[in-house]
Order: structure tokens, then sequence, then C-alpha cells
């Protein structure tokens, strides 16, 4: 055989048989002789001596319901080399004996044999352990989310091809629907903190059902949002997969949440003010650095450190930023001290008056140089407030500069 020895098998549950080729080759010291072979599987009694007993694993063998041989007798001319084997399996009839054992191993043992000609003794069996029998399914290609930026006023038409797919090749014609999933907006926000809203109506378009031919094991839904109608803010489109003429839905790709972000003007920080409720005064004076102000100083090597000469002041640690007049803030965007990574999570809050604060949205930091975008609920204020609760480091707390983006 050109395959020999134990072999696991994954089928897939379609109505078709699933098909299994392998070959017989013909060797020795004169290729012209004719030969012939019979393909046998192997009993359950062959198989517990063989196997079972030997390994201590409970190998079971298929009926013979499940399966079937396109040939079990070969017979080789002098010109042949190798005959090709064609197995077909019964899913069904595969997953049904699974389930009713599943602590046991089913198996279908092939060897091959002849009355007049020497067989290779190292190649003369076949193992196909039959472990698993999957319903194919269908789903998106990627389900994360990717949240894309556009510029406020630049951005006319975003268009996106969203792939979806079957997981085994395609013999069929499926019909796959498609719908908009409001709920996974509201589920995502509360589990990551986020604040996307759910983008108009009126502002995209998509088919609602699209074919999958047959031969096709991936193709791509067209989106299109008209982003001249979308004011600033994080906006996510979720597409559930649903319904499928056939097979089944992919159970962690069922939905793509095609998140998009219209960035705001990034707002002039000239007039801008800071305060905190901590800052170092003292211990990072060599670094020019420590004090609030360094957050809108323009220099990424300077930074705003919380307090830590002759004590630290615990978390949560704020800062509060005076933009002088008011504006409608839609981002802001952080930066990480240049080389150590404190500020973990927190949120943003915005206020008329720095008496009464709303939380406009969370903010969880990666270790990384460069400005983190975040976006917030788009609210109207006068001040913002970083509320600093969870920190890389103990008690400490660095920030290299502070920005914001909005409407003025």
């Amino acid at each position: 055989m050109s395959i020999s020895g134990k072999q696991d098998l994954t089928l897939y549950n379609t109505d078709e048989d699933n098909t299994y080729s392998f070959s017989l080759i013909k060797a020795g010291s004169d290729p012209t002789l004719s030969a012939k072979a019979d393909i046998t599987v192997m009993t359950q009694e062959e198989v517990d001596e063989q196997y079972s007993d030997l390994e201590g694993i409970n190998y079971q063998v298929i009926s013979p319901s499940a399966y079937s041989l396109d040939k079990s007798l070969l017979e080789f001319s002098a010109e042949d080399s190798y005959k090709l084997v064609n197995l077909s399996l019964k899913p069904r009839e595969v997953m049904a004996a699974i389930a009713s054992n599943p602590n046991a191993i089913w198996v279908l043992p092939l060897y091959v044999s002849s009355e007049n000609d020497s067989i290779n003794a190292t190649k003369n069996q076949l193992f196909l352990q039959l472990k698993e029998v999957i319903t194919p399914t269908i789903g998106f290609k990627d389900s994360y989310v990717n949240v894309k930026a556009y510029t406020y006023g630049l951005v006319s038409k975003i268009s996106e091809k969203v792939p979806f797919k079957l997981d085994t090749n395609n013999k069929w014609d499926i019909e796959c629907e498609f719908v908009v999933d409001n709920e996974y907006i509201t589920q995502y926000n509360n589990t990551n903190g986020t604040v996307f809203q759910i983008l108009p109506e009126n502002s995209y378009s998509f088919a609602s059902s699209m074919p999958l031919p047959n031969g096709t094991t991936e193709t791509t839904l067209l989106v299109e949002v008209k982003g001249s109608q979308l004011q600033p803010g994080d906006y996510m489109l979720p597409i559930r997969i649903k319904n499928v003429s056939q097979f089944e839905i992919s159970s962690t790709n069922a939905i793509y949440p095609m998140a998009i972000r219209i960035m705001g003007e990034q707002l002039d920080r000239t007039e801008w003010t800071a305060e905190a409720n901590t800052e170092e005064l003292v211990g990072e004076v060599q670094n020019n650095s420590g004090p609030v102000e360094c957050l809108l100083d323009g220099n990424l090597q300077t930074f705003w450190h919380s307090q830590w000469q002759n004590g630290s002041h615990a978390l949560p640690h704020e800062v509060i930023i005076d933009v002088q007049k008011e504006c409608t803030f839609t981002q802001f965007a952080l930066v990480q001290r240049e080389g150590s990574n404190y500020v973990k999570a927190g949120n943003f809050q915005v206020s008329s008056d720095k008496a009464h604060w709303e939380t406009v949205g969370d903010f969880s930091m990666k270790q990384e140089s460069g400005a983190q975008v975040f976006g917030v609920t788009p609210t109207k204020g006068r001040y913002f407030k970083i509320l600093i609760t969870e920190s890389y480091n103990g008690n400490n707390s660095a920030l290299a500069e502070v920005y914001a983006y909005g409407l003025k």
C-alpha cells in the first residue's frame, strides 16, 4: 500500500458518502509480471488480538453498512504499476456508531493478501481510525472587531468585502441569508467597555441573501456605507448569518462586526491647562518631567508622573484638562511614557462646570509606544477627566501626551 499503518480520518456529515482513496503498488525484481491481490477487512477477533489487547485500547470494527470498496480483488497486468482503490464511508452510519459507544475508537482495518504473490509485510495493513464526524459549517472568515478609522468630512463612501465560506469542499448550491444583529452591540459594549452605536439604518446596504454556488468554497458579501452621513463617533454594523439552506451556521463565526470610527477634528491644545490629584515635582526633574503640564508640551520624551518621591498616591489617579471653551468630544488619545508603560485602564469623563461629571467611555491601554485612540459617547463639555484606575506598576502612573478630538 502507498499509505500504510494507522491513519486518522475525520469525516464530514453531508448528504453524500465521504471518499478516501489509496493505492496498491506492484513492485518486485521483475515489474513485467502480472499479479493478484485481495483487500480484506480484519475481523473484530483479529483486531482484538493484534491491537486492542496489546495496546489496552477498545478498538471496534465499524459495521459493513458504513462503508464500501469499489474493488477488493485487484489484478495487475504487466503494464500496471499500481491500482487506485476508492473507499466510500457513510458519515451518518459512522456517527451513529460513535454515539452508541463513544468510549471506543471505531476503526476500519484493511489488509492485503495474495494466494500466489508475495506481500510486503511492513506495508500490508491500513488501520483507519474514524475518530470524528463533523457537520460542515458556514461562517465569516473573520469575526473579530477591527476598527477602521476615517476622518469626518473627508469620506463619502465606505466599501468593504466581507468573506464568508464553507469549511469543506463545496459540492452544493447553498443559499445564505444575512441580517443585522442589534443586540450584539449592547453585549459587546458591556463586555469591553466600548461605546459603539449602530449605524443609522439608511446609511448602509448589503444583500439580504447570497448564493455559495457549487465549486465555490468562499465568496464575499459587499457592504457599502454612506460615510458622508455619519457624524464623528464609533459605529458598528454586526452582520449575522441568519440562515443557510444546507448544513449549519458556525458557532464562532456567525457574526461579522464591521466597526467604523469617524474621527472628529484634533482639537488645538494651545490654550489648554491641566491639573492632577497627584504629580511628581521633584524626582523626575532630571528628565524635565513630572508635572501634569508635560502632557500638553508636544514633547514625547517628557511626561507626567504620579507622585513617588516621599510616598506614593493610591489609585485612582485623575487628570483634568480645561480646553477653555465648550466643544463636543468624540475621541481621546493617550500616549504611554516612552519605555515605561505604566497606565493600564480607566475611564474618561466630561463636564461643563468641573463639578458634575459624566462618564463617556472606558479605556484599556496596551504596553506600547504611540498614540492609542479611544472612542467615547459624543458629549459636549469644557473639561475632560482621565481617571486612571489600574496600573501595570503598582501605584505608579505616567503619560507622555494627551489629545482630544471632536467638533468645535
